[in-house]
C-alpha cells in the first residue's frame, strides 16, 4: 500500500467565496509546500477552473517540480441545499457528468458586489473570463438522483462536512439515507480538530471518512497531515477508494 497525503476539498477563485488569489498554479504550489500528494479542485456548482488546475500540475512536474495529482471534482449544492463532493479519475469524465448535470443548475446571475468574483484561469494564471452564472444557487436536481449520476459517470459521490450545522447531509436531511450505498463521507478539518469524528465514530464506523480544509484561501489549504492508504499512487485508486465499502 502507498501513503498519499491529501486535501480533496479546495476552491479556486471561481467560486465567489474564495479569493482571488486562489488560482491554478498558486494551488498547486501550496499544496507541494505543505507536502501533499493529491488535491481535489471542488469549486461551487461548476468545473469550469478544474482542466487548468489539472495542466498547472502537470505543467510543475515537467518543470521538475513535485508530482502531485489533481481530481477533477465539484461541490455540487443539492436541492435541499445538501452539498455533496464529486470526485472524478480524469477531467473527460468530469465534463461528460456536467453536461447531464447542467440542466439542474439555477439560471440566477451572479450579483458581485454581494458574492464576490467568480474568475476563470487558464494553466497560467490569466483570466481569460467570468461565469456570469450564480454559482451558489442550489441545483434543483436531489440528492438521490444526483448520487445516481455520479455512479453512472463512475464517479466518487461524498457528501461534504457532515459536521457542520448548515448546507450539509446532517443539518438538512438528518440522517444517512439507508437505502444509498454512501461509502465515503468529509468530515471538515475544524470538526476534526473539535473532537467531531471522535465522538460519532461509532456511528460511521461503516464509512471511509476523509478529512478536508474546504479551503478557500491559500494559507488554509492542509499541511500533510491527512493520508489515504492505496494500492497505487493514483487518480484511479483513489476514486476505486472512495467508491469501496471495503
Amino acid at each position: 500500500m502507498v501513503s498519499v497525503y491529501y486535501d480533496l476539498h479546495i476552491h479556486t477563485a471561481l467560486s465567489p467565496c474564495a479569493n482571488d488569489d486562489m488560482t491554478p498554479n498558486d494551488i498547486v504550489r501550496m499544496a507541494i509546500l505543505n507536502g501533499l500528494d493529491m488535491i481535489a479542485v471542488t469549486d461551487h456548482n461548476t468545473f469550469a477552473n478544474a482542466e487548468s488546475v489539472v495542466k498547472a500540475a502537470k505543467s510543475v512536474q515537467t518543470q521538475g517540480g513535485k508530482e502531485i495529482i489533481v481530481l477533477p471534482g465539484i461541490e455540487v449544492s443539492t436541492a435541499e441545499e445538501v452539498h455533496v463532493l464529486c470526485l472524478f479519475h480524469d477531467i473527460e469524465a468530469a465534463l461528460e457528468f456536467e453536461t447531464d448535470l447542467f440542466p439542474y443548475f439555477s439560471g440566477l446571475l451572479n450579483r458581485i458586489h454581494i458574492f464576490g468574483n467568480q474568475i476563470i484561469y487558464d494553466e497560467n494564471d490569466q483570466i481569460t473570463g467570468e461565469l456570469e452564472r450564480m454559482l451558489i444557487a442550489p441545483a434543483s436536481i436531489t440528492f438521490d438522483n444526483l448520487y445516481l449520476l455520479v455512479h453512472k459517470h463512475g464517479g466518487a459521490f461524498i457528501p461534504a462536512h457532515i459536521d457542520r450545522d448548515s448546507f450539509s447531509l446532517l443539518s438538512n436531511l438528518g440522517f444517512l439515507p439507508p437505502h444509498l450505498d454512501i461509502s465515503t463521507l468529509e468530515v471538515s478539518q475544524k470538526g476534526a480538530d473539535s473532537g467531531f469524528y471522535e465522538e460519532n465514530k461509532e456511528v460511521y464506523s461503516k464509512n471511509k471518512i476523509i478529512f478536508s480544509s474546504d479551503a478557500h484561501q491559500l494559507w488554509t489549504i492542509n499541511e500533510r497531515e491527512n493520508v489515504l492508504l492505496l494500492p497505487e499512487k493514483n487518480s484511479k485508486a483513489a476514486i476505486s477508494y472512495f467508491q469501496s465499502n471495503h
